[in-house]
């Protein structure tokens, strides 16, 4: 019924809760858990193999002979998936919740309408031990046109209904790009509704490594417009799905602008972008919406607030798989 893709490269220290919080999965249907090792160096196959020793039925290990990076390793578990359903689940993340995949396929088979599933998570920030919770006003029902706008779904919550999309065959620009959940969650969406569960059903890690400086995020905010200016093209024929990732790249130039800081050059092929945005169209109406960006800031009672949270997260044990 479902089928879990786990990709993998030196994990082996957390590939086994990964591995557990899908086993432990509480259902009346059969899945099976598509584990592809990317060539890791460490001992992460050999973590895999025991865990498959123990559930036969359940887990099928592939190990690439050469590390084919990401993307192409995602690509590689798709073709080994044969269940009506596809679940994401990361090596270095876990779910908590025994029943999440009884959930979300009970749902899903009550409203054939709907394409996609996906829950609240646990933010685990490994740099201080502090956490947070996803998702925090999300509507329960949204579409493409909302998801056009944000990327909302974490990828290690989501529930696909496997045959909408043809894995083996994605477009030739998703290729261009070294991630693939936002653009597999856009190609999903054009065949149906969202569906959001408010319950915390996993924990998504995020490394310590430590706060990125100006031009790694400029390069990092460049890929995620590439990737909605490929999406533009794929969506030309729907109207309301290029306005809202033509609002996204805007909202992304600009803060490519403020992460530019002083480099000129940066700062001018930012800004030949945004000439392109009628709204942007002159240095005026940038340098005003440049300014809202770098004025905004959180309310007196969030601000003194979210050091208290944070301080009381890292007391609050995280759940296990």
């Amino acid at each position: 019924m479902v089928s879990v893709v786990m990709i993998a490269y030196n994990q082996e220290a957390v590939i086994g809760n990964a591995i557990k919080g899908v086993v432990r999965q509480k259902t009346d249907f059969p899945i099976e858990l598509v584990i592809v090792n990317d060539a890791s160096t460490d001992e992460t196959l050999a973590v895999a193999r025991q865990w498959q020793q123990l559930y036969p039925d359940i887990i099928k290990v592939f190990s690439n002979p050469t590390n084919l990076g990401i993307q192409a390793n995602y690509i590689e578990a798709f073709r080994h998936c044969t269940g009506k359903y596809l679940a994401m689940c990361d090596a270095d993340d876990y779910w908590i919740y025994s029943r999440k995949l009884a959930t979300q396929v009970g749902y899903m088979e009550h409203h054939p309408e709907c394409a996609i599933t996906f829950h609240r998570v646990i933010n685990h920030y490994e740099a201080d031990g502090s956490k947070s919770l996803s998702n925090g006003g999300q509507a329960v029902d949204t579409d493409i046109t909302h998801l056009s706008r944000a990327n909302y779904i974490t990828n290690l919550s989501v529930l696909y209904r496997h045959d909408l999309v043809n894995l083996s065959k994605l477009p030739e620009w998703t290729m261009r790009h070294p991630l693939l959940d936002y653009t597999i969650h856009m190609l999903y969406a054009a065949h149906g509704k969202i569906h959001y569960f408010s319950h915390p059903m996993g924990v998504y890690r995020i490394g310590a490594s430590g706060t990125w400086s100006n031009a790694e995020r400029y390069r990092r905010l460049g890929m995620s417009l590439a990737v909605r200016e490929d999406l533009i093209s794929e969506f030309s024929d729907r109207p309301e799905v290029v306005e809202g990732l033509q609002q996204a790249s805007a909202n992304i130039l600009l803060h490519m602008l403020i992460a530019a800081g002083d480099d000129t050059r940066l700062q001018q092929e930012t800004r030949e972008k945004l000439y392109h945005i009628p709204t942007y169209a002159d240095d005026k109406a940038i340098d005003a919406a440049v300014a809202r960006i770098s004025a905004t800031r959180p309310p007196m009672k969030k601000r003194i607030l979210t050091p208290v949270r944070a301080l009381i997260s890292r007391l609050i044990p995280l759940p296990k798989p």
